[in-house]
């Protein structure tokens, strides 16, 4: 939120809005906190995950993906 506040005073208070948001947030629903940061942190490691595969294997088709015979895609 730092990088954000450099750019003058509203986007110091849309950082100040968001970092009171987010502690209002973890004050009174904790668990919900905990959850949304869990599901984003899922969410990076997937897409982090993708990222290297297809680093590693640049011409693999994701639409693919899934067990043979399932009718699964992505």
């Amino acid at each position: 939120m730092r990088e954000h506040a450099d750019k003058g005073v509203l986007s110091q208070a849309k950082a100040a809005a968001a970092a009171k948001a987010l502690g209002k947030l973890v004050r009174k629903h904790p668990f919900i906190a905990a959850e949304l940061a869990l599901a984003g942190a899922a969410r990076g490691i997937v897409v982090a995950a993708e990222e290297v595969k297809q680093r590693l294997l640049p011409h693999h088709d994701a639409g693919e993906i899934g067990d043979e015979g399932s009718g699964e895609t992505r």
